[in-house]
């Protein structure tokens, strides 16, 4: 989709980004990306990414849903875009610990709106599932959340998935750290430190925090409206039944589950990235996505 610089803005499509930041309680300043027109829909909603990526995944999605009349953000977590970069070993405990919650508290800041609806990809559904497992008085500021591709312990569960893990791991170890561009995986690069922890989480089967929180059965209780999307040709990195197994250990009663593939009449077999930015995602899931959140925010009323 192409992009042009105006007046500090990045224009897409007729919706401008217009940059914002926010500072973490440790002090890291991140980076946010408003996509806004005519806004409709009085809940924001914030996007955020997975790894190896940044706001580019995401600004296709919150572009066409600002055309829609939603207000959208887009955070880029520490480390990625023009997020700043703290430390030599950054841990992934800090992206729902420090950065979503900031983010958050800057889209409800500028909006004056009192909850945010949550959409993400990847490995970003975790960042905004570790928020809301600790912090549970957080929960009432989320009306909606859909996730895309999303899983925490499955990354061994096809051998495709297994093979991707075990090269990523065999990579770093020559190299110190994980080269998205280079391997084809994204725009950004990744931190062993980062890579390390979310490998273990499958490795071990169990998703727990450097304090030992137990995310998974925090989020037993969790009473948010959740949609979660998986790709049904999304084998190696968040294959479907990685995805289910998330899904299922979320407590919510308002949860829906759709596998994104032929079998279930979608055009394609979506994979990952295709899930998120494809013309056929913006043919057969963006306008449900819009329509998912939509109803999610009349509940919140």
């Amino acid at each position: 989709m192409p992009t042009t610089r105006v007046n500090g803005r990045t224009a897409m499509s007729g919706v401008s980004a217009t940059d914002h930041h926010a500072v973490t309680a440790d002090g890291v300043t991140l980076a946010l990306a408003r996509y806004a027109g005519t806004v409709k829909h009085n809940v924001p909603v914030l996007f955020t990414h997975g790894l190896f990526s940044n706001r580019q995944v995401c600004a296709p999605l919150a572009q066409y849903l600002a055309r829609e009349g939603f207000d959208c953000w887009v955070l880029e977590l520490r480390g990625h875009g023009a997020s700043q970069t703290p430390g030599s070993k950054p841990h992934p405990d800090a992206w729902g610990l420090y950065d979503v919650p900031a983010a958050v508290e800057a889209v409800r800041a500028v909006t004056g709106e009192s909850s945010v609806q949550l959409v993400a990809h990847s490995v970003g559904g975790l960042a905004f599932l570790m928020h809301l497992a600790r912090r549970p008085e957080c929960r009432t500021r989320v009306s909606g959340f859909v996730m895309l591709g999303c899983h925490a312990t499955g990354m061994y569960s096809t051998l495709q998935s297994r093979l991707a893990a075990d090269a990523v791991r065999l990579g770093m170890a020559v190299l110190g750290y994980a080269p998205g561009p280079a391997w084809r995986l994204g725009p950004e690069n990744e931190p062993k430190s980062v890579m390390d922890v979310c490998i273990g989480w499958s490795r071990t089967r169990r998703w727990v925090g450097a304090d030992g929180c137990d995310y998974l059965a925090a989020l037993a209780d969790l009473r948010v409206p959740l949609w979660s999307l998986a790709g049904a040709g999304d084998h190696a990195i968040a294959p479907a039944v990685a995805c289910r197994q998330l899904y299922e250990a979320i407590g919510s009663p308002w949860k829906r589950w759709t596998l994104c593939g032929r079998a279930e009449g979608f055009a394609e077999d979506f994979t990952h990235v295709r899930l998120m930015v494809s013309r056929a995602a913006q043919r057969e899931i963006w306008p449900r996505i819009g329509e998912w959140l939509t109803q999610s925010e009349l509940l919140d009323d």
